[in-house]
């Protein structure tokens, strides 16, 4: 059996249902390809007895998924790529020429060269499952779509709106799909094939004629007008790091203004190009390490698939604790809300009810949904209703006293078997161990900030906690669609304690440069989705001085806070909340650091000149300033590795570009500095550390260091 089973039937439909044997979901590899053009033979062949085609998948959950990635990683050729992206584009043009109508019945994943495939049948219907999503994300392995859908998708669904989706590489529901024209129908799964099955038999009711406004937006003039607007805000975006968005708009430019067959020959070009370009490499393998970090959680928590997550409990009902409480709501978990008092209660489910609010707004569910999700949410003042709860989370104020107060009063209130979790990001779940009877219970599950944003969770372990916490915390990581990394317990656990170098190195930075904004650039033009001072904005001044402190306790003068921290901390406190107490104001082009702040900065730089002796020599370029910024985490990294934090170098990529969006052309901290070369890494710290002693490098990474080439590529079988 293949992977294209059809049946027809008597009223002369052929029903083809697609179903790629021992896989988990559909993927066009060579043979699915092969097996598609064998049906579009026996099609064309049979074309006098054949009045429609119904295409269905077989697999829950997913129509089809889009190309084989591992199959297409092992590419060696441009010659390759783009004879496989022109044997798509041929077998997509001949489904579009059929003589009798086509429909592609989409429930589940419909992504990239499954929605390219969508787009060449004359019909799509989709049902409003929330495992429905359609999109075209190849930008985001630094690809294009090479099947037509440059081609198809603009026309279809308007410029405007086609633009935006494959340059965004952006997934939408079958709502959504619907309002943009992108399906003709949306109806629930039930009804799913028998809607498909009317356009068959009745076709499309006649399409109204496009107004002036749609024709003026689909002149040549308009759409060029449109691609040079889009083209600049992906520049102002990606800084030019990446050339997938820009050959999405050389591409994008051929089809809709010279027209398809140009189109499809700039499509087929790019994935020539860009099929081994270093970037898209990294973007690939970064794909892959978010698939493997499912396989690193069960290999220390084997069943955790086994665990079903239904009720949880959750202390702390403030914007971390009601954001979560919301995206655990979103996937049929009943949870139980505790706060102090009734007004924290209320501001906690305004945050949750806003949420779901924007979730209507934006039609990733309907208003019913959001109703029920809201639902779900059970608040409470009292350690009450956690006795059936599987697992409770804390997520209170970060205070030792406090955490193992509530710790205490969770084991008389919980089930003898509740998993009990702290959400904590700066404390050491050592220090909070000795309130908990049985610690073989007790767990980290670290969220970061805003958890309904963020992917990566790190799941923290003690030596005493159990196979059955451990396991609990991977399944609802899983179930909340998030990326899980295993980390054992230290001050910072892994990301903070690696983010801390960069962050206090860009704060003695500022004592150094004449220009702040300098220290920002250099950190955008590496590749950081923003510099460290937007990022202090983003974090807090208050809460990165504490982790900072907590740090600089734990592991002594390499993490020793930069003065400037301290003094801005002082500055935000005397001003007090509000705007103004940014370090930077404005956007975009137009940012600048606040007056009240840049006055702060000049003193601080004074004092250090008239300390250091230094003037002149304190320019620094912006190589050197990215290398003062991220040669620490590297140096961190090495340290964490060599005392079991991680198991793998990988998870510690994975976990940076995840947790804090560390360039990911370039791979993640420990693949950027075997890109480099570790004993360039070892020598210019070496060099640093003369005039910056924190900075000396460590053994674990002059270890690394010797063993020469990849130093940090372990053995797994990552396929790229």
């Amino acid at each position: 059996m293949g992977t294209w089973n059809s049946v027809q039937g008597n009223d002369g439909i052929l029903h083809v249902t697609i179903d790629k044997p021992e896989a988990s979901v559909n993927a066009f590899s060579a043979s699915v390809l092969a097996e598609l053009e064998t049906l579009l033979n026996d099609i064309e062949r049979s074309a006098g007895q054949i009045k429609g085609v119904l295409f269905k998948s077989g697999k829950p959950g997913n129509f089809i998924a889009g190309a084989d990635i591992k199959e297409m990683s092992s590419i060696t050729t441009k010659d390759q790529a783009r004879a496989t992206a022109k044997k798509g584009q041929d077998l997509f043009a001949r489904l579009e020429q059929l003589p009798m109508p086509t429909v592609a019945a989409i429930s589940g994943s419909c992504l990239g060269g499954g929605l390219e495939f969508a787009l060449a049948c004359k019909y799509r219907v989709a049902d409003d499952d929330r495992k429905t999503v359609l999109g075209l994300p190849e930008v985001r392995l630094g690809l294009v779509p090479g099947w037509g859908g440059t081609v198809r998708l603009p026309r279809l669904v308007g410029t405007m709106n086609g633009v935006q989706m494959i340059l965004a590489g952006a997934m939408i529901n079958g709502t959504k799909a619907k309002s943009r024209g992108l399906v003709h129908d949306v109806v629930p799964p039930e009804a799913l094939e028998a809607a498909a099955l009317t356009f068959l038999r009745k076709g499309a009711p006649r399409a109204k004629n496009p107004g002036i406004k749609h024709r003026v937006m689909e002149t040549k003039l308009v759409r060029s007008y449109i691609l040079k607007q889009a083209e600049k805000q992906m520049l102002a975006m990606t800084h030019g790091h990446y050339p997938g968005p820009k050959r999405v708009i050389e591409v994008l430019r051929a089809g809709l203004l010279e027209g398809p067959e140009a189109g499809f020959a700039a499509e087929a070009d790019a994935i020539a190009d860009l099929s081994k370009d270093p970037v898209t490499v990294e973007c690939i393998r970064l794909f892959f390490l978010n698939d493997e970090s499912k396989k690193w959680a069960e290999e220390v928590a084997p069943n955790y698939k086994s665990k079903k997550l239904t009720h949880v409990g959750l202390l702390g009902a403030g914007t971390m604790g009601a954001s979560l409480a919301k995206i655990m709501a979103d996937k049929n978990i009943t949870v139980r809300l505790k706060d102090v008092s009734a007004d924290a209660l209320a501001k906690g489910l305004k945050v949750a009810r806003n949420l779901c609010d924007k979730d209507v707004k934006k039609k990733k569910v309907s208003k019913r949904e959001a109703d029920r999700c809201f639902g779900r949410l059970s608040p409470t003042t009292e350690y009450t209703g956690l006795k059936h709860a599987e697992l409770v989370i804390e997520a209170v104020i970060e205070d030792l006293d406090i955490k193992k107060k509530v710790f205490r009063d969770l084991q008389i209130a919980c089930g003898p078997d509740t998993i009990l979790a702290t959400n904590t990001s700066s404390l050491r779940l050592s220090d909070m161990v000795g309130a908990i009877d049985r610690p073989e219970r007790f767990v980290g599950i670290h969220f970061f900030n805003p958890p309904h944003k963020m992917q990566l969770v790190e799941i923290v372990t003690l030596d005493s906690t159990g196979q059955d916490a451990i396991s609990t915390a991977v399944a609802l990581v899983t179930k909340l669609g998030k990326t899980p990394v295993v980390v054992k317990d230290c001050p910072g656990f892994l990301v903070n304690r690696l983010l801390t170098p960069y962050m206090n190195e860009a704060g003695y930075l500022l004592a150094e440069v004449d220009d702040p904004m300098e220290v920002e650039k250099a950190a955008l033009e590496f590749g950081f989705p923003m510099g460290p001072l937007e990022l202090m904005d983003l974090v807090g001044a208050g809460v990165a001085a504490k982790v900072s402190q907590v740090l600089f306790e734990a592991y002594g003068e390499r993490m020793q806070p930069a003065p400037a921290w301290k003094r801005l901390t002082e500055l935000q406190k005397s001003l007090g909340q509000g705007a103004q107490t940014k370090v930077i104001l404005g956007k975009g082009s137009k940012k600048k650091i606040n007056p009240d702040v840049a006055k702060v900065l000049a003193d601080i730089r004074r004092e250090h000149r008239a300390q250091a002796g230094a003037a002149a020599s304190d320019r620094l370029s912006h190589t050197e300033i990215a290398e003062r910024l991220v040669f620490p985490v590297i140096n961190e990294a090495a340290r964490a590795l060599e005392e079991g934090i991680v198991r793998y170098p990988e998870e510690v990529d994975m976990a940076m570009v995840f947790g804090t969006g560390f360039a990911p052309f370039r791979g993640g901290p420990l693949r950027y500095a075997d890109s480099i070369g570790v004993s360039y890494v070892v020598e210019t710290l070496e060099r640093l550390a003369a005039q910056h002693p924190r900075l000396a490098p460590s053994d674990a990474l002059r270890h690394r260091a010797a063993i020469g080439g990849r130093a940090f590529e372990s053995a797994l079988k990552v396929p790229v």
